[in-house]
């Protein structure tokens, strides 16, 4: 039984190898008109080989004008001859000569009109691959693109290669099999396929800078072959946004904006657009068109306030006054009465808002003042918090009305008229504040303000003594000329003349100099250098 299994083993390797040792063998058909009284034909086939000695002839007896049967690839001579009924055969033909070629490769990847994502910017590595060709040696892959500036031809031993190709371009790809006598295929394989390139970037829409629009523009990112523009217009009624114009496929890098198109809100939304990219997200600028005269004329007035208007939003403004602050002050109780001279200033800090459907606003501001007076440094703080109005005057002015309760700080130098000495004390109150401001615009980028505030002093936070406060009023005025250094940010110097000024009433006890009636004072006045910015956000 061993015996029988080894001599089957044997049996079956030998098979084997001599199946895949064979030569690759394709199946040939020939057919011939036939020929009268023909009962069959006799068929020679001989190779062609550089060496006689290593061709070989073969002969096939047939009774019908074909014969169909496997060869080697190669070159061949043929020549046939007809049989009568007897079986005497006829003359021998001409020898005709025939090729046996290699069948056409089997193209695998990248499938034929695919479309290949990528996300490169330039490049992208690729590998291609097809099936084997029986009884090929080596294939001509040849490569090019639809613009025709990469172009490959190589030949290769093995099935697959690895190129890196442009990306965003068509390809066409062709393999061709062949022997090393230089037998071919019947015919080349043909694919094409696409590699796409990254997305394109957003486009970036400049938002146009007043109502006065004339043109929107946007950037160029690169590769983009075409711009859709969509603009849509806000229906004040429903608060949506409608399709209001559409343009496909424009070369432009701008969309001019038609006088008679109506005022109100407009967003333009732009998609950059590339045969062989993916197309960019949809960028978006919303703005506001003046309602009514949009004429060159209304437009040079609307750009001479430029230097007074502020931008719709938040807004931030900060504010030094420098300058040397008078103090005086008098106190019954202490028998004192101080006047001095002291070098301070004040910063000042603030946040605001402004809508650009409402004359309403708001602006918070806090402050902080001191100066320095026999080697000691005195600080007092105040803040604010105001509604502000605004309303147009003429073609070139603008009235600003505030509105606020306030907190202040205010300190009081006591002097000691035997000793020679003094003491710092600090007073506190709180009330309402009430300040106009006239803007006037010289140019689009001067102008100029006046401004007057007034700070009553009617609740008492803090008093040295505990009393209560008496009323009193701080006042601040002045003007300022301003120049707007861009859209967003405003410089302005100029004079602010300030007095605060608090009292409360004074104590009269036997260990003091103040009878009924008598207030405590302490007032400072400055002549200030204001220096101030603002900038919207």
């Amino acid at each position: 039984m061993r015996l029988m299994t080894a001599f089957l083993i044997l049996i079956f390797t030998f098979w084997t190898s001599a199946v895949w040792a064979a030569p690759y063998r394709r199946l040939v058909n020939f057919e011939w008109d036939a020929i009268e009284g023909a009962k069959s034909y006799d068929i020679e086939l001989r190779q062609v080989k550089e060496d006689p000695k290593d061709a070989k002839t073969f002969t096939f007896k047939v009774k019908e004008a074909a014969w169909n049967g496997r060869l080697t690839p190669g070159k061949y001579l043929m020549k046939l001859r007809a049989r009568d009924y007897r079986g005497v055969p006829g003359d021998w033909s001409p020898e005709s000569d025939f090729n046996v070629g290699l069948e056409a490769a089997i193209l695998k990847s990248p499938a034929s009109r695919a479309r290949i994502a990528s996300k490169e910017e330039d490049s992208v590595k690729m590998e291609f691959q097809w099936n084997p060709v029986g009884g090929a040696d080596m294939y001509q892959f040849v490569l090019t693109s639809e613009d025709g500036k990469t172009q490959v031809s190589e030949v290769i031993r093995d099935t697959k290669v690895k190129l890196s190709l442009p990306v965003a371009n068509n390809y066409t790809w062709k393999v061709l099999a062949a022997t090393n006598e230089g037998i071919r295929s019947d015919a080349t394989s043909v694919s094409q396929f696409s590699v796409l390139g990254k997305a394109l970037e957003n486009p970036k829409i400049s938002k146009p800078e007043s109502e006065f629009v004339r043109e929107v523009k946007w950037n160029r990112p690169d590769n983009v072959s075409s711009f859709d523009v969509f603009v849509l217009k806000l229906n004040e009624k429903d608060k949506k946004w409608e399709k209001f114009k559409v343009i496909e496929n424009t070369q432009e890098e701008s969309l001019p904006f038609d006088e008679t198109w109506p005022g109100g809100r407009y967003q333009v939304a732009v998609r950059a657009k590339s045969n062989l990219r993916p197309s960019s997200p949809l960028a978006k600028q919303s703005f506001s068109v003046r309602h009514g005269d949009r004429s060159p004329a209304a437009e040079y007035t609307a750009l001479v306030r430029k230097s007074i208007d502020r931008v719709t939003g938040w807004y931030a403004i900060a504010s030094y006054l420098v300058t040397e602050m008078q103090f005086s002050g008098k106190n019954p109780e202490k028998n004192s009465a101080v006047a001095y001279s002291a070098l301070g200033g004040t910063g000042r800090m603030g946040l605001g808002w402004f809508g650009d459907r409402t004359p309403w606003g708001f602006l918070g501001i806090i402050d902080m003042s001191g100066f320095t007076f026999n080697g000691k440094t005195q600080t007092f703080a105040s803040a604010e918090a105001n509604a502000v109005y605004r309303k147009t005057m003429g073609d070139r002015g603008e009235l600003r009305f505030q509105v606020g309760p306030y907190y202040k700080e205010l300190p009081e130098t006591v002097g000691d008229p035997f000793s020679g000495s003094s003491e710092d004390l600090k007073i506190t109150s709180a009330g309402p504040h009430f300040g106009a401001e006239y803007w006037f615009s010289l140019t689009p980028k001067l102008g100029i303000q006046v401004n007057a505030h007034m700070y009553m002093s009617l609740l008492k936070i803090s008093t040295p003594n505990g009393a209560p406060l008496t009323p009193s009023m701080s006042t601040q005025y002045g003007f300022l000329g301003s120049y707007r250094f861009t859209p967003t940010f405003t410089g302005l110097v100029g004079y602010a003349r300030r007095e605060d000024k608090m009292s409360y009433k004074a104590v009269p006890a036997s260990d003091n100099f103040a009878v009924d009636g008598d207030t405590n004072e302490s007032t400072i006045v400055g002549n200030y250098l204001n220096i101030f910015a603002e900038w919207a956000f």
